[in-house]
């Protein structure tokens, strides 16, 4: 068990956003003991390491193992979100409601323990299902900073069935066309 108090100061001395996605994610899954998968706007800010900031931490888990855990921690429910102000932390727990593929996510190991991270092929149809199907410009944008640095390493068979799940096939092929960038790429 992860007291408060340590909670605090390692996340403290972790400056970097996207390294402190992953240290919070790893204490959590361990004081929880739920399978913690870091997924949405979170997963985007870890891949990109800080391209994009979230500002908020998703994850899918257990929602009862880690309110159990949140609430140790002294964290306050605002319903949908968790939040410690003082840690500048709110976590947003989808449950099972996550569609991604769990079982193919990523894992990252840090010095607090595993982290698991929603595959970008999931982030990334789901960005052009958002720019597409609810007209979420900064999704475009979102799904380019993940295609300038992940395009040739996904998984183009499971990016397909996805794509075709969600619709946006069409999407797709414009961006494999080589689509302009509409973000700016990070430095």
């Amino acid at each position: 068990m992860t007291a408060t108090d340590e909670v605090g100061r390692i996340l403290r001395a972790t400056p970097k956003s996207y390294e402190r996605i992953l240290t919070f994610a790893a204490l959590l899954a361990a004081e929880s003991g739920s399978d913690v998968v870091v997924v949405g706007g979170s997963a985007i800010e870890v891949y990109t390491k800080g391209g994009y900031v979230s500002g908020d931490i998703d994850n899918r888990a257990d929602r009862e193992l880690v309110r159990r855990a949140l609430t140790a921690w002294k964290f306050t429910d605002e319903g949908r979100l968790w939040t410690r102000a003082d840690w500048a932390i709110a976590v947003d727990v989808v449950g099972h409601r996550y569609t991604g593929d769990a079982y193919r996510a990523t894992t990252v190991a840090t010095p607090y323990g595993p982290v698991h991270i929603a595959v970008v092929e999931d982030l990334f149809v789901k960005r052009l299902a958002a720019a597409t199907h609810w007209k979420v410009r900064a999704a475009l944008d979102e799904a380019s900073l993940l295609w300038q640095d992940y395009s040739d390493s996904m998984d183009l068979a499971y990016l397909d069935r996805q794509a075709t799940t969600y619709k946006v096939e069409d999407l797709l092929a414009v961006f494999r066309k080589g689509a302009p960038r509409r973000g700016g790429r990070r430095s």
